[in-house]
């Protein structure tokens, strides 16, 4: 299961990696900034096609973002 929680502090992170504020990702998106704050506050998550866009914009994965860990057979 994801933790909102954890992925936006993940998210907060990247994007200060990133040298941006909330206003320019969102500038970036097309979105409000607020959608961006209620992403790193855990409160809300970005739909897949966001995900996407903040992926290649932070230029990390997927994975990282959700914290996805994967198990080798």
């Amino acid at each position: 299961m994801i933790d909102m929680v954890e992925t936006g502090k993940r998210l907060a992170k990247f994007r200060r990696n990133a040298n941006m504020t909330q206003m320019e990702v969102a500038e970036k998106l097309g979105i409000s900034f607020q959608a961006v704050s209620y992403w790193e506050r855990g409160k809300t998550m970005p739909d897949i096609t966001n995900l996407v866009e903040i992926a290649n914009l932070y230029d990390v994965s997927l994975d990282d973002i959700l914290n996805i860990k994967h198990h080798s057979k």
